[in-house]
């Protein structure tokens, strides 16, 4: 076998493992909600079927130790399946130890590293365990015959409709629908100028037609390759259950974690991103979010705390909420901690914006600091990494009621619909998903308040940020009025004023390299048509910005520098 050859097997056996230990907490996860019960036949067999395809799969990349130690765990299982073990608390804590050193073991193995580990002396535990956990009158003789025979299967017996793809192969294939993109709008731009010059008639109406057709291709085209990179958000779910366990018991606490939408999807690179905000939410919640079962019960409370995540699409967004039943966020113990942290604005500030300074780095409501929370950086963490992925999380919280956390994310990260926008004869690209509306302010109605622009929209006092004093650009004549591009971000809605509207035009997004260095309120680069760049603008990044700072104000640092 070519080593190349090697390392791809490899590469996939430790995926499908991966797979595998997912499924196999999961079904253990059940099966410990049956404790002292009847267990599920049905779901015995699930976990022997499982445990027996992995054992065939190590045994053919030469992992005779896992091998072995999973066809112990069929024994196990088998003899649960036979009446000879009880489903008791000890036989649950075992199996999940199980998952765990198979887990562990399964980490050791790389391309680089193929060796696979030694466990003899895990072996031998499981061994220990069946023995010392028969039923009383029974041998293991009898365990034995209890033990249903090996079956003879096929390696060809079952057929599939998947294919596994390198994702570099897909990434690859999006690259170049970008590139496709930016020709379709480029042929659109000769269509309109051919038409300005020659009128519709001839070669012309081929022209249109043909831009046309390959317009509503390259749209299907681009629809399904996006199919392609779809994932569903129970691979990132079902990663939880276990944690939530574990960290529940650490605390001495009574948690249930419970779904739903997970069958909604994500682009995978969108997918990928999102797991560690979610656990850090999570972590959040059980440990000073759902108070001891003992103080639930003098609140009224069931025993048990429930954390619920839920999913579901809207419009061109997937919206997630992290839903905890506890006792809320303190907003007096709020106010006093960011006051110690000299984090509170001088300036009166209202329930939302008091709230909203949990994101802030640094600041932490919880009394102690722990393995798991309060260090003021979990919410600083969540915060960052959506933003990176043009994600958004807002929050709300009742006193001894809970709290709730919603994220908003893009169900794609590499083509988006952007509003294009003009200043100072630049132009600038603002993602679609993020604009409310566009509304054309008079300049007698733009006021100053603490040094900063305001206008009145709809009784509400909406804070102005110019693209030319953010960037540095000359200012233009505006005839009396100016284009105002409202934007609704984690701390509300904010308006961004530019000198002319563009129009919608799908782009694709180029990250920028990072020799330029950390740019404020620049989330990436598109290439029009015609070839120009177009900078895109990080509207979270840039309202954080315009909230701390004030219009175009430098931070504190980059006053210092």
């Amino acid at each position: 076998m070519e080593f190349s050859d090697q390392i791809e097997l490899i590469k996939e056996y430790i995926e499908e493992a991966t797979e595998f230990l997912e499924e196999f907490e999961s079904m253990l996860l059940q099966l410990e909600q049956m404790v002292d019960q009847e267990p599920d036949p049905q779901l015995i067999n699930d976990v022997l079927s499982l445990l027996h395809t992995f054992k065939g799969n190590s045994g053919m990349m030469g992992y005779s130790s896992i091998q072995k130690y999973t066809h112990k765990l069929e024994d196990l299982f088998k003899a649960l399946q036979s009446g000879t073990i009880n489903l008791n608390e000890s036989l649950a804590e075992f199996s999940m130890q199980s998952a765990r050193i198979l887990e562990n073991a399964i980490s050791k193995i790389s391309p680089e590293s193929p060796a696979g580990p030694d466990l003899k002396e895990d072996i031998a535990d499981v061994k220990q365990f069946i023995t010392e956990n028969v039923k009383s009158g029974l041998t293991s003789p009898e365990l034995r015959a209890a033990t249903p025979s090996k079956e003879s299967i096929s390696p060809f017996a079952k057929k599939t409709n998947v294919i596994r793809v390198d994702f570099e192969r897909l990434d690859h294939l999006m690259n170049l629908m970008g590139e496709l993109v930016i020709s379709r709008t480029r042929l659109g731009q000769i269509d309109t100028q051919f038409k300005e010059t020659f009128g519709e008639k001839g070669i012309g109406l081929e022209l249109s037609s043909t831009s046309e057709q390959i317009g509503k291709i390259t749209t299907e085209l681009h629809e399904a390759i996006m199919k392609v990179r779809m994932l569903p958000l129970k691979q990132v779910f079902m990663r939880f259950p276990r944690l939530v366990r574990d960290l529940a018991r650490e605390k001495g606490k009574e948690i249930e974690i419970k779904f739903e939408g997970e069958d909604n999807e994500l682009d995978k690179t969108v997918i990928d991103e999102i797991g560690e905000p979610l656990m850090h939410l999570i972590r959040n919640a059980i440990d000073h979010g759902i108070e001891n079962p003992g103080d639930r019960e003098e609140l009224g409370k069931p025993r048990q705390g429930m954390i619920l995540i839920r999913a579901y699409q809207e419009s061109s967004h997937i919206i997630i909420t992290v839903e905890d039943d506890g006792r809320g966020i303190d907003e007096e113990q709020l106010r006093k901690k960011a006051g110690q942290a000299d984090l509170l604005p001088k300036d009166e500030i209202g329930h939302r914006e008091l709230i909203d300074l949990i994101f802030l780095p640094g600041l932490s409501t919880a009394k102690t600091v722990t393995e798991v929370s309060g260090r003021g950086l979990g919410m600083d963490v969540v915060k960052r990494s959506l933003a990176k992925i043009n994600g958004s999380v807002e929050l709300e919280s009742e006193r001894n009621v809970g709290t709730r956390f919603t994220i908003k994310l893009p169900l794609t990260l590499a083509i988006i619909s952007a509003l294009m926008v003009e200043a100072s004869k630049e132009q600038y690209a603002i993602p679609l998903a993020s604009v409310v509306e566009s509304i054309k302010v008079a300049n007698e109605e733009i006021h100053l308040v603490n040094n900063r622009e305001v206008t009145k929209f709809r009784d509400y006092v909406l804070p102005l940020v110019r693209l030319t004093d953010l960037f540095g650009l000359a200012h233009s004549p505006n005839g009396g009025s100016v284009y105002t591009v409202i934007v609704q971000g984690t701390g509300g809605q904010m308006g961004i004023v530019v000198d002319s509207l563009r129009g919608q035009q799908e782009i694709v997004i180029k990250a920028l390299d990072d020799y330029i260095g950390d740019s404020v309120g620049i989330a990436g680069a598109t290439i029009l048509g015609d070839g120009r760049v177009v900078l895109i603008v990080d509207v979270p990044a840039l309202m954080d910005r315009v909230r701390t700072y004030g219009n175009g104000g430098e931070s504190k640092e980059a006053q210092n520098a």
